[in-house]
């Protein structure tokens, strides 16, 4: 009998585990601009993880130094970027604000905790540290990660993952719809950025569609 019961449990966490595989599947969204594109659903976060994958010509400590450092206008959107705790090149906590987008009123805020990994690094939302800002929605979900692997001694393959909820009652489709096409824009702006041989202070230059 318990040999009975622990075949039957041990058939039950293979059919789990199999379930999980199934559910961590990527999904080919297409290729745009030389960007590989797909997504999955992730039922933990109850979010849509997208993920693009490029080659750059650059070295991967060049690419980390940018795509790390999330004071870096990287984001038209981005209307504040202030490191509350840490160091930008480690492990530090940053507050992000952004200008309204996917057509609401309001602007959106969130704190992050970026932590630096062997090839590159990962962040995640942080509760409670800020309260909202005047006029902003607080973002519930913001996680992601870039990793950067050596091709050879130029060229790099990058790896960019990220999953959202803007908050607010934004319809979900309109939400994964533009997850997913606003990825090929961040490596254009990543390659435009490196592709500067004289950046003042390692800093990349501002977007056409900044302030």
């Amino acid at each position: 009998m318990i040999a009975a019961r622990l075949s039957v449990l041990f058939l039950f966490a293979s059919m789990t585990g199999d379930a999980v595989q199934i559910e961590q599947v990527w999904l080919d969204a297409g290729v745009k601009d030389g960007v590989t594109l797909s997504f999955r659903e992730d039922p933990q976060l109850n979010a849509r993880q997208v993920r693009a994958v490029a080659e750059l010509p650059h070295a991967p400590d060049d690419i980390i130094d940018v795509v790390c450092d999330f004071t870096q206008l990287l984001d038209p959107d981005t209307r504040e970027s202030r490191v509350l705790a840490g160091d930008i090149g480690a492990d530090y906590e940053i507050y992000l604000r952004y200008a309204p987008r996917y057509m609401v009123v309001s602007a959106r805020d969130v704190v992050l905790r970026v932590e630096a990994e062997d090839n590159g690094c990962a962040w995640s939302e942080v509760a409670g540290r800020l309260p909202p800002q005047s006029g902003a929605v607080r973002m519930p979900l913001l996680r992601g990660s870039w990793s950067v692997e050596a091709i050879d001694a130029s060229r790099s393959r990058v790896t960019y993952r990220i999953a959202v909820n803007p908050g607010g009652g934004i319809p979900g489709w309109m939400v994964r719809r533009g997850a997913v096409s606003a990825l090929p824009d961040v490596i254009r702006r990543v390659a435009h950025c490196l592709s500067i041989p004289e950046r003042p202070d390692g800093r990349c230059p501002k977007s056409a569609s900044s302030p």
